[in-house]
């Protein structure tokens, strides 16, 4: 039962973080394309963990707990990243304010869900 919660929590995550990717590109435009490799790339890892978890392989479930951690790490250091850059457009009326913007947003959200998933993974190991 457990794993089956595990299986479909990582399912929704990897899900989400594709997702997460799409939308980056579709208000930002393709100045976007590393959100929509990185989320991509994430929400395959996450979606391969969750299958992996389902057949069974060991340790699979430690991968899953240490890919959401990592995640959560390397949003968080991107988030922190384009606040400071959105701060310096502003102060120079910069054009791109609206796009880094939404990219913060976006950013700020998968790192907030990858937490979660991650306590998550955790209270249910």
């Amino acid at each position: 039962m457990y794993n089956q919660l595990i299986i479909n929590l990582l399912s929704f995550y990897g899900t989400f973080l594709i997702c997460c990717g799409i939308v980056s590109v579709i208000f930002i435009g393709m100045k976007a394309k590393t959100a929509l490799v990185s989320g991509g790339m994430a929400g395959g890892l996450s979606l391969l963990t969750a299958y992996l978890i389902y057949k069974q392989i060991n340790y699979a479930q430690i991968g899953g707990i240490v890919l959401s951690l990592g995640l959560f790490i390397v949003f968080s250091w991107r988030c922190t990243k384009t606040l400071f850059t959105l701060f310096k457009m502003i102060r120079e009326n910069n054009p791109d304010v609206k796009g880094k913007g939404i990219a913060f947003l976006i950013i700020g959200l998968m790192a907030v869900v990858s937490i979660f998933v991650f306590a998550l993974q955790v209270v249910w190991y």
